[in-house]
């Protein structure tokens, strides 16, 4: 209420009151109206009783609430709250780190890393900052193109091409944050877990996709071991967590070991280092010590139905430290679009899982 009526309240509230007590026999007439639009008056009916100094009406008609226009206001929100600061406005309206997680994964530390990497050019009236959290949340959430649409009112074309044309600004801008560190590197980053001349831990892991097309790409992508079709990537983590290495995707039905030979890994290796590997990769271990002189670690493979003391103990030993690996898929499969791949993905597939592997390696970086 205005506070100019707030003061002046009191004084007629007492003026009334010495007009009433004043004027016993006062009488006066009290008149209501209401109206409403109907197409037929005579399904209308308004009716009006007195009893005494009671008034009564009553209004009857035929689905009569559908002339009413009611607006609800959630007055919890406060009367000094103008209702449009509520909505969603893009970048601008992320108060807190808390909630740029929540849409992206990212800190508002990496989230302006990837900003630098993008133009000040608007694209479609976007700016930068929306176009990347438009990116980030459908990297993040897998959220459907249409429901980033109704959030930041544009169109479905306009969408999907602020995500492929991002996508490709990154992959090229980030292509050096996977990069293979020196042996100095490993040596003075390396845990007290592992052995001082270890170089790398891999491992492949699949991503599950929609049945593909044609019978060709189903033959290609089908993975016994996974019962579906899936793409499949080598993966390589210095021993401190960071990925070194990240091969193309391949189809589900490609051996951990093809993927190894046909990736280029064995190319990276020095002399001396050691490789360790779980028990998929029996087939590269003496062309890693053939052609780089260097070491294959895998876990005892059982044999005559139980390991020797020697064995059991060298297998915990590998499968402690593998668990570094295993931590780097676990984060890689929390970005939403990794949980299924659909089928109109697959051109971008190898931009996708880069850019997914970046956002884990600038994590470790910055922390």
């Amino acid at each position: 209420m205005n506070k100019q009526y707030q003061d002046e309240l009191p004084e007629n509230l007492n003026e009334l009151s010495e007009s009433v007590f004043h004027n016993t026999n006062l009488t006066c007439d009290v008149s209501t109206q209401v109206a409403f639009d109907v197409t037929d008056s005579g399904f209308f009916n308004f009716e009006c009783s007195f009893d005494n100094n009671n008034a009564m009406t009553q209004i009857s008609g035929p689905s009569l609430v559908k002339y009413c226009n009611i607006q609800k206001i959630d007055q919890s929100y406060g009367p000094d709250y103008p209702l449009f600061d509520r909505y969603f406005h893009g970048f601008i309206s992320i108060k807190n780190e808390q909630q740029l997680k929540d849409l992206t994964g990212t800190t508002f530390q990496v989230f302006y890393l990837l900003l630098s990497f993008l133009s000040d050019s608007s694209y479609y009236s976007f700016c930068k900052e929306n176009r990347l959290l438009m990116f980030l949340i459908k990297i993040k959430l897998s959220v459907t193109y249409s429901a980033i649409n109704s959030i930041f009112n544009c169109s479905r074309q306009t969408t999907t091409r602020i995500f492929y044309n991002t996508l490709h600004i990154l992959a090229i801008k980030t292509n050096e944050l996977i990069f293979w560190p020196s042996k100095y590197t490993v040596r003075k980053t390396l845990p007290e877990a592992f052995k001082k001349n270890c170089r790398c831990v891999i491992d492949c892991t699949e991503i599950k996709t929609e049945q593909p097309n044609s019978i060709e790409q189903r033959i290609y992508m089908y993975s016994k071991y996974k019962s579906s079709y899936t793409i499949k990537v080598l993966v390589a983590v210095t021993p401190n967590g960071m990925i070194c290495f990240l091969s193309n995707c391949y189809g589900g039905r490609a051996s951990d070991t093809f993927i190894t030979n046909n990736s280029g890994f064995l190319s990276k290796l020095e002399p001396g280092g050691v490789v360790l590997a779980d028990k998929g990769f029996p087939s590269i271990k003496t062309q890693c010590e053939t052609n780089s002189n260097s070491i294959l670690v895998m876990p005892s493979i059982l044999h005559n139905g139980r390991f020797t003391e020697h064995e059991v103990i060298e297998k915990y030993s590998v499968a402690s430290v593998r668990i570094h690996v295993e931590r780097v898929f676990a984060r890689l499969k929390t970005y939403g679009i990794l949980n299924k791949i659909t089928m109109d993905f697959m051109p971008s597939i190898d931009n996708i899982m880069h850019i997914c592997c970046v956002l884990i390696n600038i994590f470790k970086i910055l922390s």
